[in-house]
């Protein structure tokens, strides 16, 4: 099951002992986990990390994890993202690692906020030092912050982004795979779970997993193999490029090379992603999800067969 288009939800010791099959039961399918707060101090770790993560792999539910950042310098984000290291060692996740940035409790307020440049340059060195020691880093942030203090290009293209903004859309111009639509303010639907209560609700829009497992991401061992295309349509392209080539998977169905449908729409989602990575299976290729000109030139060879 590809994770694009699914709800999940975010937790911290602030839940308490949270039931991950009660959220598992409900229809929430992935979990992203506070893993500590600050600097590289064990009094700074989550107190339910380490039980949170035992439960989502005992109920086989997807999990990331995330940091509460209260760095106000470039020696702080170093020892945040060593703190995250830390505690992530021996672990695999299949989601992304999360800077969480923004100033909820008004510490960095307090403390002499830093210049816009400055919490971009905290979010840089963070994420690029995890990206350094192969974890999928991630940016999280509210909506205001990602247009006003974060709004740098070098940042916000080069990582994935988690949206903050408890709103019935979610209105962020830019490129983001997962979006916290709700908190204690729920537009969408309750803002609570029963048997576990008030919780933060997401929706992905990346099958994270697959990226994750298929890069070698987060202590997964990368695919060996044959690589039928490096560069190609993936996930979240568009354009009369990508109608074809889901028309192209749609007559693959048809004649039973696959059995994926297609997303509705005329982007490379989810359905497609998983389209081409069975199309890269029969060829006994690795299942990238990168469908580029060898990948046309092999599919239209299986649909010449198969409709002869």
């Amino acid at each position: 099951m590809g994770l694009s288009g699914k709800k999940g939800v975010d937790i911290s010791s602030l839940n308490g002992n949270v039931s991950i099959e009660k959220i598992k039961n409900a229809g929430y399918d992935f979990v992203m986990i506070r893993c500590g707060y600050g600097s590289d101090l064990t009094v700074q770790d989550d107190n339910q990390f380490e039980n949170n993560v035992k439960k989502c792999e005992a109920a086989g539910v997807p999990w990331g994890a995330y940091l509460y950042s209260y760095a106000l310098n470039i020696e702080d984000a170093v020892s945040e993202a060593r703190h995250v290291i830390r505690l992530l060692k021996g672990k695999k996740p299949t989601m992304p690692v999360a800077f969480d940035i923004e100033d909820a409790d008004g510490y960095k307020r307090r403390n002499g906020m830093p210049s816009d440049k400055m919490l971009v340059d905290i979010c840089k060195r963070f994420l690029a030092e995890l990206k350094r020691v192969g974890y999928y880093p991630m940016l999280y942030a509210s909506l205001s912050w990602l247009n006003n203090q974060l709004n740098d290009p070098g940042l916000l293209n080069a990582y994935d982004v988690w949206v903050a903004q408890w709103n019935s859309t979610c209105d962020y111009r830019g490129n983001y795979g997962l979006w916290q639509y709700g908190g204690e303010t729920n537009f969408l639907e309750s803002n609570s779970i029963s048997g576990v209560g008030v919780i933060d609700k997401d929706k992905c829009y990346k099958d994270y997993p697959t990226i994750i497992k298929n890069g070698g991401y987060n202590g997964w061992k990368k695919q060996s193999g044959k690589v039928l295309d490096e560069t190609g349509y993936k996930m979240l392209d568009r354009g009369t490029g990508v109608l074809a080539l889901k028309e192209m998977l749609l007559l693959a169905r048809q004649l039973k090379i696959t059995n994926q449908g297609m997303d509705e729409n005329g982007v490379f989602g989810d359905g497609t992603q998983i389209a081409v990575n069975q199309v890269l299976k029969k060829g006994s290729y690795v299942q990238n999800g990168i469908a580029g000109d060898n990948f046309i030139k092999y599919l239209a060879k299986l649909i010449r067969e198969k409709a002869k």
